[in-house]
């Protein structure tokens, strides 16, 4: 099962994908959207990296289209998507835009729409891989900080409900592991190097032997927002 298949098993207790008019910010290469589309919701993915947005455009469909924007200044009108959703990727966004992206988020979600935001937990063998490049322990924590933040002070957002799960990555090898730490995120290259003896040996030592390849699993947070 891919990882976006996992996400969505989560998702789908929440959202009807058939014609749901779906945003995903932070969309990344597009694998999210485009398994979104495949189940009949028709999506437009957002996103800041142009790498990572040349790699979605290349395999966006009639249902599923790519854009190259900011969460914190979404060019869409108000009350346009049935959801809206941040995997993996609300506490990429700098602080000081962390709660007029939350703002802009439940803007352009219908009342009676979701805003749906999955977040990797602060530990597991895959945050444990990950931080000696880069530690995300404090922004994860922001994010929920300001998530609590917009219940507080806007009554047009409410919770239904919150679950943890976790999702697994494998990888045939430390070379794509590395490959792909790096896609994601090219300042990394330098301190990746200079800790790459001591990564390749946690990827050996962290990582579960599986028939297809070497697996880590990530505890995820996902929580899940009405719009009134």
């Amino acid at each position: 099962m891919s990882t976006a298949e996992q996400h969505l098993a989560i998702l789908g207790k929440h959202l009807d994908f058939e014609n749901s008019r779906i945003l995903d910010i932070g969309s990344g290469g597009g694998e999210l959207s485009i398994a979104l589309s495949h189940k009949g919701a028709k999506v437009t993915g957002i996103e800041c990296s142009r790498d990572q947005m040349k790699r979605a455009i290349a395999r966006q469909g009639k249902d599923c289209n790519f854009m190259f924007s900011v969460g914190e200044n979404l060019p869409f009108r108000d009350s346009w998507f049935d959801a809206t959703v941040f995997f993996n990727s609300i506490h990429h966004i700098p602080e000081d835009s962390m709660e007029t992206a939350i703002s802009e988020a439940i803007s352009v979600t219908k009342s009676g729409g979701i805003v749906y935001v999955a977040e990797p937990l602060a530990e597991g063998a895959c945050f444990e891989l990950d931080s000696p490049v880069e530690d995300e322990t404090e922004v994860r924590a922001q994010a929920q900080q300001y998530l609590n933040k917009a219940i507080r002070s806007d009554s047009k957002f409410s919770e239904d409900g919150e679950e943890r799960y976790e999702v697994y990555f494998d990888y045939q090898n430390f070379e794509e592991y590395k490959d792909e730490m790096l896609r994601f995120d090219q300042s990394r290259r330098p301190r990746f190097e200079k800790l790459e003896a001591m990564m390749r040996s946690r990827f050996q030592e962290l990582g579960k032997s599986t028939d297809q390849g070497v697996r880590f699993y990530q505890p995820m947070l996902a929580r899940c927002f009405r719009v009134t």
